[in-house]
């Protein structure tokens, strides 16, 4: 399963950069993004943990302005490589508190600065029904499981969260099924710039 998901990647990134690109790109993205302000997930959180679009993501600003100006608390992910106080690569979601004290990590994600105030989503608000995670990948399936990146930190998140994960996607980049592990965890909806699927 390992070697078919390899072998996928590549051809998916390209996919995903051309539905991404110019004017087109821009519009699903945000009929996508507008789909999920007007669900009930995004009505019923109080707390979103949702990240900055990097290569070809389906951009997310509309969401986090959102999230900021309805007064909903923003988390973003932070993340930790294998050997740097933990193993595997682990993952925090940081508070932020605005989008213009981002830095660029060295796997060229804006994160938010860590320092001696920062704020973690808690493993208890993981648990909560009015905490939403957006959760990015390559693509999903009509399962709900995801092909992502390779590194494992959305799926060790997915593992210990019980509160809504909805994942985000290009409608052409949801599969009836995708290759996965034992290990694997499905989200709760895929948001599509044409439906949202829940599951």
């Amino acid at each position: 399963m390992v070697d078919d998901k390899q072998a996928l990647r590549p051809r998916l990134r390209a996919l995903r950069r051309e539905l991404a690109s110019g004017e087109a790109g821009e519009g699903r993205s945000l009929r996508m993004q507008e789909r999920l302000l007007a669900s009930r997930f995004w009505a019923q959180c109080r707390r979103v943990a949702a990240y900055v679009s990097v290569k070809g993501e389906a951009r997310t600003g509309r969401i986090l302005q959102e999230a900021l100006r309805s007064g909903r608390e923003l988390f973003l992910p932070r993340c930790r490589a294998k050997g740097e106080q933990g193993w595997p690569g682990t993952m925090d979601l940081l508070f932020c508190p605005g989008l213009g004290g981002l830095e660029t990590s060295a796997f060229g994600i804006p994160e938010p600065v860590l320092g001696p105030e920062s704020r973690l989503l808690s493993r208890e608000e993981l648990r909560q029904p009015d905490t939403l995670i957006l959760v990015p990948a390559l693509a999903f399936d009509r399962a709900g499981f995801r092909l992502g990146y390779g590194g494992g930190y959305y799926d060790r998140l997915l593992a210990e969260a019980s509160c809504p994960c909805v994942g985000l996607a290009f409608h052409d980049m949801l599969f009836e099924e995708l290759p996965r592990n034992a290990w694997d965890r499905p989200v709760n909806a895929v948001c599509t710039e044409e439906m949202l699927l829940c599951l």
